[in-house]
């Protein structure tokens, strides 16, 4: 059964204490259990009451009953309009109908076996998720202090507390038909921002099967994270750091001084004019 633990900081010079706490619950966890937990992984929310949601769950045009087989048919579809927009191709990946018929034949394999066998899929998913395409899967970083980048970035007018999820998994992992949730990331070559952001996504699935004719159709369901991880059966630790929402414009400028901004980690235009604006409009006092 996962473990959850909540930290919550009284301010942002705390942040560190909170993750040697993080550490030493991951290192007893491993010593108890007599094998080593994965690396932990990082989310900051704007707000702490905020759910873990993807952006295809956020998006006022999406369909709650979107499925893989239905997304993969909506992306395949855009396929031609980014790659003449943005000057990119991505040949390899398969045709919807190749796509239906993989899922088809890999009946007997988990999904994230499945998507394994062609990298490709998972580097377009990851430049449409990058791009502001509405996306199944949850991005993460290796880097908590990219993580705090994110959350007091955008952060909630109305919130009382940002948040940092940590989520450390257990090497032993476990699901059942009814969920199923794998990380992926790594070491894919895709777009820059994913390094730049130390980025990992994970997809909560569960397996859908109809009968069609005499044969089973395969298709996947897309599940929430909140959900899945509150019912997971593996051992894993799922902490929640709060901080203060008051403590933005100091947390903001020590992660300056990192060199970790909205520009530093995404690249643009757009993003070093944020990034610019801040340091004279919040971290300066006139």
């Amino acid at each position: 059964m996962a473990e959850q633990l909540d930290i919550c900081l009284k301010s942002w010079k705390e942040f560190p204490s909170a993750l040697d706490q993080i550490a030493k619950a991951q290192n007893a966890k491993a010593a108890a259990n007599g094998r080593n937990l994965s690396e932990p992984l990082f989310r900051g929310l704007g707000n702490a009451e905020w759910a873990l949601e993807t952006t295809l769950e956020r998006s006022l045009d999406a369909d709650p009953a979107e499925t893989l087989l239905s997304y993969y048919r909506r992306i395949s579809r855009s396929k031609p309009a980014v790659e003449s927009l943005m000057n990119r191709r991505w040949d390899e990946i398969p045709e919807w109908p190749e796509f239906e018929k993989l899922l088809q034949d890999e009946s007997a394999n988990w999904i994230d076996r499945t998507l394994s066998k062609d990298l490709s899929i998972y580097q377009y998913l990851i430049y449409l998720r990058h791009h502001g395409f509405p996306s199944p899967i949850l991005d993460w970083t290796a880097s908590p202090y990219v993580a705090a980048v994110f959350a007091f970035d955008a952060m909630d007018r109305a919130a009382e507390d940002v948040v940092i999820w940590a989520y450390v998994r257990d090497s032993l992992q476990s699901f059942g038909s009814d969920a199923h949730l794998f990380v992926v990331g790594q070491y894919l070559r895709t777009d820059p921002r994913h390094y730049l952001q130390q980025s990992r996504y994970s997809l909560c699935v569960q397996l859908t099967v109809e009968q069609r004719g005499n044969d089973p159709y395969i298709d996947y369901k897309f599940l929430p994270h909140n959900q899945v991880l509150a019912k997971s059966l593996n051992d894993d630790l799922i902490v929640k750091i709060f901080i203060p929402a008051s403590e933005r414009r100091l947390a903001l400028i020590d992660l300056d001084s990192m060199n970790l901004n909205p520009y530093s980690l995404y690249g643009a235009e757009e993003s070093l004019m944020r990034t610019i604006a801040r340091r004279e409009m919040l971290f300066k006092k006139e």
